[in-house]
C-alpha cells in the first residue's frame, strides 16, 4: 500500500521547526526532518542556495580585468550552497513525496527569498501555503496555522527581495572589480555600505575642519535670607554668550558684592508621554547607548530571545501594534509580572491605558509585515546577562505604555543684580507626578553637563524679593565640534539616509527610504569593519585610511551614485514600492544595470590606477588577485592616491600650490620646505584638512591617533609651523577659569592661542627624524614630559 502523500512544511532554521513541532505535537526525529501523522517538516539553514558568480555564466569573467567589465547576465541563476548540501537534499527528497508545501521561513523578505530559491534550485513545483507569524509561542502557532495563505499572495514580497539581491550582486561585483584592478588594492564597494561610510567620512572631515570659537559665560550664586541658594547665567539681548574675556570680566565685576533682586517667577507644567514601542533599530540604538551593544549583538540576542519565544519577531521597522492584539496584551502584562524584577511595575500598569483608540500604540496602518518588538506570554528566568539587558529593555518599554504621562513642573527664575543691572535665568525642573519614569527612570546627569541645572529643584522665590550676590563666575568656553558616530548615532543616520532627525511625525514620513532595513543595517555596520573601512574605538567608529581613501576614489571617479545617501534611500524606497505593487521590478532592475555600467565607466576613465589596468589579469581568490600596495600582475602599481584630489591650496610661504605626493602633500616649488604627510599615525591627512593645516595653520583636537610602538591611541592638535606639520597635546584637565579672569594656558583650544600653548607645553610630546616611524617603522618612545613644546608630526616617534 502506498502512503498518502501529507504537506512539508520548510521553516528557516532548526530552532524555528522545533517550536513548530511542540506547537502541532506528535512529531518524531527522523534523518534531517520531524514527521507526524499529519506533516513532514523540515528546515533550511539560512541560505542554502545562492546566486552564481561571475565565472559560473561565462568563463572570461573568472579574472578580474577592466575589459571584461561591466559583468551583466541576461539571467541570474542559482547554485546550491557547497556545505550545507546534505540539508538542501533532505528538502528535494521530501518534497518529491509531499503532497504540497508549507513556507513557514521567517515572515520577512528575506524569508521569503530563501524559501523560492530553494523552490527553484530543486525543481520543486507544488502547491504553496504561506505560514505568516509573529511569535514562536504555541499559541501563535497555532493562530498562523489555522489562516495559512495562498503563496502567491507573496509574490511581491519575493519580486522585491529578488531585486534587492539582484541589484546587490550587480552594485557590488562591477564595483568592486573594477576599483580593486584600477588601483591595485582590493577595494569592496557595494550598494549600501559605500554610502553609509561616506557618512563617516564627511563627518570625520567636518571635525578636523572645524575651528573652535571661544565665548564666555558669566555664573553667580544668589542666596535669599541667607538660606536659600540658586545659580544663575548671565544673558543679554543676544543670548548668554559673550565674545570676549573682556566683556566677561565686565559684566562680573559689575555684578560682584551688589545687591539683587527677584525680577520674576514663571511656572509651567510640562508632561511627557511614554516612549514609542521598540522596532529593531529604536532597540539597538538604545542598547548602544545604555549598555554599549553593537546592533549585531543586540540582533543575535533579540533572535535568541525570539527563538526562545519570549519576545516577539524583531526584525521589525514598525513601532505600534494592530487593534486584534489589544484582547491579548492583559496576558502579556501578567505574565511578566511573575518576574521577580516585574512584578511590581506590572501590578502598577492601568490595563486601560492602552485601547484601540490609544494611536500612539494602536494603528493597524503603521504595520506592515510585523508589529513593534513586545514580550509574549511565555517567561524564563535563566537568561544570560546580555539576554537579561535586552529582554528587560523590551519589557520595561512594554509596561511604560500602561502608565500615564510623566509631569513635571519647569520654574524660569530672573534676577536682577547690580546697578544697570545685569540680568541672570535660573531654570529649574521638578517631578509632580512620575507616571510612566517608574518603569523607565530619567538616567542621571553627568556632572560637566551644561543642561544638569534642568534637573535641579529651585527654592520657592517671589517677584521682587531680594537675593545677596555671593559669587561670581567668568568661564571661558569653547564650540564643539560634530560628535562622531556611535552605532546608535549611525543607526540613525542609516534609517533616514543622513538626516539627523527628533520630530516623530518626520520620522515616519522618512519610513523606507533609508540605508538598508532594520534586518541589514547590523550586518552593514560590521561589514564594514570586516573590509578595514572603521574601526571602533571605545563607543565612536571611526573611518580607516582605508576607509577615506575609497570615499576620496569615488569623488575623483565622479560616482557620487556611490556615496549619496538620499539617492540609496530612494533605491529602499522603490524596493519597497514594489513589495507594495506601486513599483515594477523591470523598471528597478534596468536602472541598476545603468548605474552599475556607469560606475564602472568613471572608474575607467579616472586618472590613476596600476599596470594591471590592461590587458593583465587576475584570478578571483587565485596567486595574482590583488594586494595592498602591489600591481594586480605582481608588480609595482602606481599608488591609488594617484586618482585622488591634487590639489590642497596655496603655500602659505612662497604662494605656489601645494599638491599630493607620493606620500606626502608639498609645494609645487622644490626650493620651499612645506610639507604635510597624507598619512599619520593611523589618520589620513585629505584634502581638506591639509587645506586646513594651510589656511589656518591649525586643526581642532583630533582623536584616534595611534601610537605604532605601542597600538595605544592619543589625541592632539595638528599644527603647521615653518612648512613642517607638528602635534600639540592638550593639557591633563580641560581649562576652566576661576573667579571672573581668563588668559590662555595649557589646552588652549582657538588657533589664536597656540603660542600661549606652546609657552606653558604639553604634557608630552614626541619629536624624532623620520616619517617612517610616525606610519609603522622604526619608532622609539619619548620619556614623558622630556618635551616641553608642540613637536614635529610625521617625523618620528610618537606618544603611547
Amino acid at each position: 500500500m502506498v502512503a498518502a502523500k501529507k504537506p512539508l512544511i520548510i521553516a528557516e532554521k532548526p530552532s524555528a521547526a522545533r517550536a513548530i513541532a511542540e506547537a502541532l505535537g506528535g512529531f518524531a526525529r527522523k534523518e534531517g526532518y520531524l514527521e507526524s501523522s499529519e506533516y513532514n517538516l523540515s528546515w533550511a539553514i539560512g541560505h542554502l542556495v545562492e546566486l552564481m558568480g561571475p565565472e559560473e555564466y561565462d568563463p572570461r569573467w573568472k579574472r578580474w580585468t577592466l575589459e571584461s567589465l561591466p559583468i551583466m547576465p541576461n539571467a541570474f541563476g542559482l547554485k546550491v550552497v557547497s556545505r550545507t548540501k546534505s540539508q538542501f537534499d533532505v528538502l528535494v527528497r521530501l518534497a518529491r513525496s509531499a503532497s504540497d508545501l508549507i513556507n513557514a521561513c521567517d515572515a520577512a523578505r528575506e524569508g521569503e527569498l530563501i524559501f523560492r530559491y530553494i523552490c527553484e534550485a530543486g525543481g520543486i513545483r507544488l502547491p504553496a501555503r504561506r505560514l505568516w507569524v509573529s511569535s514562536l509561542t504555541r499559541e501563535a502557532i497555532r493562530k498562523a496555522f489555522a489562516d495559512l495563505k495562498p503563496e502567491a499572495e507573496y509574490d511581491r514580497l519575493y519580486q522585491s527581495a529578488l531585486c534587492r539581491a539582484h541589484g546587490d550582486w550587480l552594485v557590488g561585483m562591477n564595483a568592486t572589480r573594477a576599483y580593486t584592478v584600477k588601483w591595485g588594492e582590493l577595494l569592496s564597494v557595494g550598494r549600501v555600505q559605500t554610502p553609509t561610510l561616506a557618512l563617516m567620512v564627511r563627518r570625520e572631515r567636518e571635525i578636523a575642519a572645524f575651528v573652535p570659537e571661544q565665548y564666555w559665560e558669566v555664573v553667580a550664586t544668589f542666596t535669599a535670607d541667607r538660606s536659600r541658594s540658586y545659580k544663575g547665567k548671565w544673558f543679554g539681548k543676544d543670548g548668554d554668550r559673550l565674545k570676549s574675556a573682556a566683556d566677561a570680566e565686565a559684566v562680573a565685576a559689575r555684578v560682584k558684592g551688589q545687591p539683587g533682586r527677584v525680577e520674576s517667577v514663571e511656572e509651567k507644567p510640562v508632561a511627557e508621554k511614554p516612549p514609542q514601542l521598540y522596532d529593531l533599530t529604536t532597540l539597538q540604538r538604545e542598547a548602544n547607548r545604555k549598555f554599549g551593544l553593537t546592533a549585531a549583538a543586540t540582533l543575535k540576542t533579540a533572535q535568541s530571545l525570539y527563538e526562545a519565544k519570549l519576545i516577539t519577531y524583531p526584525r521589525t521597522d514598525s513601532r505600534y501594534l494592530t487593534h486584534d492584539q489589544v484582547g491579548g496584551l492583559p496576558g502579556v502584562v501578567k505574565a511578566v509580572g511573575t518576574l521577580p524584577e516585574f512584578q511590581g511595575l506590572a501590578a502598577g500598569a492601568d490595563l486601560g491605558l492602552v485601547s484601540r483608540s490609544n494611536f500612539r500604540v494602536i494603528n493597524d496602518s503603521k504595520v506592515s509585515d510585523h508589529h513593534a518588538i513586545i514580550p509574549t506570554t511565555e517567561v524564563s528566568s535563566g537568561l544570560s546577562a546580555v539576554e537579561a539587558k535586552i529582554y528587560g529593555l523590551i519589557v520595561r518599554r512594554f509596561l511604560a505604555q500602561f502608565y500615564p504621562e510623566a509631569k513635571f513642573l519647569e520654574t524660569e527664575i530672573i534676577t536682577r543684580a547690580g546697578m544697570l543691572p545685569d540680568r541672570f535665568r535660573s531654570k529649574g525642573r521638578r517631578v509632580v507626578e512620575p507616571g510612566w519614569r517608574v518603569v523607565e527612570p530619567e538616567p542621571a546627569r553627568k556632572k560637566d553637563d551644561p543642561e544638569a541645572e534642568a534637573d535641579v529643584r529651585l527654592p520657592s522665590l517671589a517677584p521682587e524679593e531680594p537675593a545677596a550676590t555671593k559669587t561670581v563666575d567668568a568661564l571661558e568656553k569653547a564650540t564643539q565640534p560634530p560628535k562622531r558616530y556611535t552605532e546608535a548615532s549611525l543607526l540613525s543616520a542609516m534609517e533616514f539616509a543622513g538626516r539627523d532627525m527628533d520630530d516623530e511625525a518626520l520620522k515616519e514620513a522618512m519610513k523606507g527610504r533609508g540605508l538598508g532595513t532594520p534586518a541589514t543595517r547590523a550586518s552593514i555596520i560590521e561589514r564594514l569593519k570586516e573590509v578595514g573601512y572603521i574601526e571602533l574605538a571605545k563607543k565612536a567608529l571611526t573611518p580607516t585610511p582605508k576607509g577615506h581613501k575609497l570615499v576620496e576614489l569615488a569623488e575623483a571617479a565622479g560616482s557620487q551614485v556611490l556615496l549619496s545617501a538620499e539617492l540609496t534611500g530612494e533605491w529602499e524606497r522603490r524596493i519597497a514600492d514594489i513589495q507594495a505593487g506601486a513599483g515594477r521590478p523591470d523598471v528597478f532592475m534596468a536602472d541598476i544595470r545603468r548605474m552599475a555600467a556607469q560606475v564602472v565607466e568613471q572608474a575607467k576613465a579616472a586618472s590613476g590606477g596600476g599596470p594591471g589596468t590592461g590587458a593583465g589579469a587576475v584570478a578571483r581568490g587565485g596567486a595574482g588577485a590583488p594586494k595592498a600596495g602591489a600591481g594586480v600582475n605582481g608588480g609595482a602599481a602606481t599608488s591609488p592616491d594617484a586618482a585622488l584630489p591634487a590639489y590642497a591650496g596655496k603655500c602659505p610661504r612662497c604662494g605656489r600650490a601645494v599638491v599630493r605626493g607620493k606620500k606626502d602633500w608639498v609645494c609645487a616649488n622644490s626650493d620651499c620646505a612645506v610639507r604635510i604627510p597624507t598619512w599619520l599615525c593611523g589618520k589620513v591627512v585629505d584634502g581638506p584638512l591639509a587645506s586646513l593645516l594651510l589656511t589656518k595653520g591649525r586643526t581642532s583636537l583630533i582623536t584616534g591617533f595611534k601610537s605604532p610602538r605601542t597600538g595605544k591611541t592619543f589625541s592632539a592638535f595638528l599644527l603647521l609651523k615653518e612648512g613642517k606639520v607638528e602635534f600639540e597635546f592638550p593639557a591633563d584637565k580641560p581649562k576652566k577659569a576661576s573667579g571672573y579672569r581668563s588668559s590662555p594656558g595649557k589646552g588652549a583650544t582657538a588657533a589664536d592661542d597656540h603660542t600661549a600653548a606652546a609657552k606653558t607645553g604639553p604634557r608630552k610630546t614626541g619629536t624624532g627624524t623620520d616619517r617612517k616611524s610616525a606610519t609603522g617603522t622604526g619608532s622609539r618612545g619619548v620619556g614623558r614630559g622630556s618635551a616641553r613644546t608642540p613637536q614635529p608630526a610625521g617625523t618620528g616617534p610618537q606618544p603611547d
